[in-house]
Protein backbone atom coordinates (compact mmCIF):
# COMPACT_ATOMS: atom_id res chain seq x y z
CA UNK A 1 0.00 0.00 0.00
CA UNK A 2 1.56 3.26 -1.04
CA UNK A 3 1.66 6.51 0.86
CA UNK A 4 -0.07 8.28 -2.03
CA UNK A 5 -3.05 5.93 -1.83
CA UNK A 6 -3.45 6.72 1.86
CA UNK A 7 -3.23 10.46 1.19
CA UNK A 8 -5.80 10.29 -1.61
CA UNK A 9 -8.17 8.21 0.54
CA UNK A 10 -7.81 10.67 3.40
CA UNK A 11 -8.44 13.63 1.08
CA UNK A 12 -11.65 12.07 -0.23
CA UNK A 13 -12.80 11.30 3.30
CA UNK A 14 -12.14 14.85 4.50
CA UNK A 15 -13.77 16.34 1.39
CA UNK A 16 -16.83 14.18 1.89
CA UNK A 17 -17.12 15.23 5.52
CA UNK A 18 -16.83 18.91 4.65
CA UNK A 19 -19.42 18.56 1.90
CA UNK A 20 -21.80 16.71 4.21
CA UNK A 21 -21.41 19.34 6.91
CA UNK A 22 -22.13 22.18 4.48
CA UNK A 23 -25.16 20.37 3.08
CA UNK A 24 -26.53 19.82 6.58
CA UNK A 25 -26.03 23.41 7.61
CA UNK A 26 -27.85 24.79 4.56
CA UNK A 27 -30.70 22.28 4.63
CA UNK A 28 -34.16 23.71 5.38
CA UNK A 29 -34.72 21.73 8.59
CA UNK A 30 -35.32 22.59 12.19
CA UNK A 31 -32.35 22.93 14.52
CA UNK A 32 -33.19 19.68 16.31
CA UNK A 33 -33.33 17.69 13.06
CA UNK A 34 -30.13 19.30 11.82
CA UNK A 35 -28.32 18.45 15.07
CA UNK A 36 -29.50 14.83 14.82
CA UNK A 37 -28.29 14.69 11.23
CA UNK A 38 -24.93 16.13 12.24
CA UNK A 39 -24.60 13.55 15.03
CA UNK A 40 -25.47 10.73 12.61
CA UNK A 41 -22.97 12.04 10.07
CA UNK A 42 -20.31 12.27 12.78
CA UNK A 43 -20.95 8.66 13.80
CA UNK A 44 -20.76 7.51 10.19
CA UNK A 45 -17.54 9.47 9.70
CA UNK A 46 -16.05 7.96 12.86
CA UNK A 47 -16.98 4.46 11.71
CA UNK A 48 -15.58 5.09 8.22
CA UNK A 49 -12.38 6.50 9.66
CA UNK A 50 -12.04 3.59 12.07
CA UNK A 51 -12.52 1.11 9.23
CA UNK A 52 -9.98 2.93 7.07
CA UNK A 53 -7.43 2.97 9.88
CA UNK A 54 -7.98 -0.69 10.71
CA UNK A 55 -7.67 -1.67 7.05
CA UNK A 56 -4.48 0.37 6.70
CA UNK A 57 -3.00 -1.16 9.85
CA UNK A 58 -3.94 -4.65 8.67
CA UNK A 59 -2.25 -4.01 5.32
CA UNK A 60 0.88 -2.69 7.02
CA UNK A 61 0.96 -5.63 9.46
CA UNK A 62 0.57 -8.07 6.56
CA UNK A 63 3.41 -6.33 4.74
CA UNK A 64 5.66 -6.55 7.81
CA UNK A 65 4.82 -10.21 8.32
CA UNK A 66 5.64 -10.92 4.67
CA UNK A 67 8.96 -9.14 5.07
CA UNK A 68 9.72 -11.15 8.20
CA UNK A 69 8.97 -14.39 6.39
CA UNK A 70 11.14 -13.43 3.42
CA UNK A 71 13.98 -12.39 5.70
CA UNK A 72 13.69 -15.67 7.60
CA UNK A 73 13.71 -17.59 4.30
CA UNK A 74 16.83 -15.78 3.15
CA UNK A 75 18.48 -16.44 6.49
CA UNK A 76 17.51 -20.11 6.36
CA UNK A 77 18.87 -20.54 2.86
CA UNK A 78 22.31 -19.61 4.11
CA UNK A 79 22.95 -16.84 1.64
CA UNK A 80 25.94 -14.58 1.90
CA UNK A 81 24.45 -12.55 4.73
CA UNK A 82 26.60 -12.45 7.79
CA UNK A 83 25.16 -13.11 11.21
CA UNK A 84 25.46 -9.44 12.05
CA UNK A 85 23.48 -8.40 8.95
CA UNK A 86 20.80 -10.99 9.73
CA UNK A 87 20.44 -9.65 13.27
CA UNK A 88 20.24 -6.06 12.01
CA UNK A 89 17.49 -6.96 9.54
CA UNK A 90 15.48 -8.80 12.17
CA UNK A 91 15.95 -5.96 14.68
CA UNK A 92 14.78 -3.42 12.09
CA UNK A 93 11.70 -5.48 11.31
CA UNK A 94 10.90 -5.81 15.02
CA UNK A 95 11.26 -2.03 15.49
CA UNK A 96 8.91 -1.46 12.57
CA UNK A 97 6.38 -3.84 14.08
CA UNK A 98 6.61 -2.07 17.46
CA UNK A 99 6.12 1.30 15.76
CA UNK A 100 3.02 -0.02 13.98
CA UNK A 101 1.59 -1.33 17.24
CA UNK A 102 2.28 2.02 18.93
CA UNK A 103 0.49 3.90 16.14
CA UNK A 104 -2.40 1.45 16.28
CA UNK A 105 -2.75 2.10 19.99
CA UNK A 106 -2.64 5.88 19.42
CA UNK A 107 -5.37 5.62 16.77
CA UNK A 108 -7.49 3.52 19.08
CA UNK A 109 -7.05 5.98 21.93
CA UNK A 110 -7.79 8.94 19.67
CA UNK A 111 -10.96 7.36 18.36
CA UNK A 112 -12.00 6.17 21.79
CA UNK A 113 -12.06 2.47 20.88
Amino acid sequence: MSDNTTKIGGAFLIGGLIGAAIALLYAPKSGRKTRKDIIRAAHRAKNSTTDLIEDTLDDVNDFINDLKEKAADIADQGTDLTDKAKKEIMATLEQGHKAIEKQKQKFSETLGL
